[in-house]
């Protein structure tokens, strides 16, 4: 089944508003056709919400039928109940799995048991099938039940980004993520440093795998970035490294408005991968 780009909006808002609330949806369809652009102060990762108002609206830019989409959802497990989160996910798994416009489903535990808990990515070849997934009555029914078994949950979408040249298997064990917002007015100036150190990130063996991504309707969080290990060792050791200490570690705060740095193991909740 093919959308339209209005359609594909409009079916991925319903989904939302079953993850994450009518209120929560509505802010989100507000924030992204707001032309502002606010200042934003360097803020956790706990303390970041959906609700914020856009950097730079990209949706009208992109072809739902052509760029890689992926879906993130950030959650935290309920007081006390994990292991009865685990089994909902297991009972649901093959039924997530299941549609064909699906390319990839992955769960990760956050490594040092902090918000958010648990990353779960969903990669679709373009946006138009992302849509597609989302409103198939049997996702919709698992989307509408996940606030039952979290303690909080939300919703991303992301589109890929050609930053990187280093994109090789996604089933890497270990991944450190960067939840990135651009500086005012300086989105141009972010790409064009990343463009330059690109070269020198991908060079290590320890890193397997990077790719870069943008908010498809440039919320917060605006850029979503990924690298990949084969080890929490591996991940450990790159980032020790004298030009990621200094190229990253110390100058990514002063490229952007805010920063949170997330390291995740892979579950293995889906057989897909």
């Amino acid at each position: 089944m093919v959308f339209g780009l209005r359609g594909t909006i409009i079916v991925v808002l319903i989904a939302l508003i079953a993850l994450s609330g009518c209120e929560q949806a509505t802010n989100i369809l507000a924030d992204a056709l707001s032309p502002e652009d606010p200042v934003i102060e360097a803020t956790p990762i706990e303390e970041i919400s959906m609700e914020d108002p856009p950097s730079e609206p990209i949706m009208e830019t992109v072809d739902a039928e052509s760029v890689p989409v992926k879906m993130v959802w950030l959650v935290n497990y309920p007081l006390g109940g994990k292991e009865e989160y685990v089994a909902w996910i297991a009972s649901v798994a093959p039924t997530l799995l299941a549609p064909e416009e699906l390319n990839r489903v992955a769960s990760y535990d956050n490594v040092d048991g902090s918000n958010p808990h648990r990353l779960v990515e969903y990669e679709f070849d373009s946006f138009a099938d992302l849509a597609h997934y989302l409103n198939r009555p049997e996702i919709a029914a698992v989307a509408a039940d996940l606030p039952n078994y979290t303690g909080s949950a939300s919703t991303h979408i992301f589109i890929q980004r050609g930053d990187y040249s280093k994109n090789e298997s996604t089933s890497r064990k270990v991944k450190t993520v960067y939840l990135v917002d651009y500086p005012l007015g300086g989105k141009t100036e972010y790409l064009e440093w990343i463009a330059a150190i690109a070269p020198m990130l991908q060079a290590p063996e320890e890193v397997k795998r990077i790719a870069s991504y943008d908010n498809y309707y440039g919320v917060t969080p605006h850029r979503y970035v990924e690298f990949e290990f084969d080890s929490y060792e591996e991940a450990n050791t790159y980032q020790e490294l004298p030009y990621v200490q200094q190229h990253v570690n110390a100058e990514l705060p002063n490229r952007t408005s805010r920063t949170s740095v997330l390291t995740f193991e892979m579950r293995p909740d889906y057989v897909n991968e």
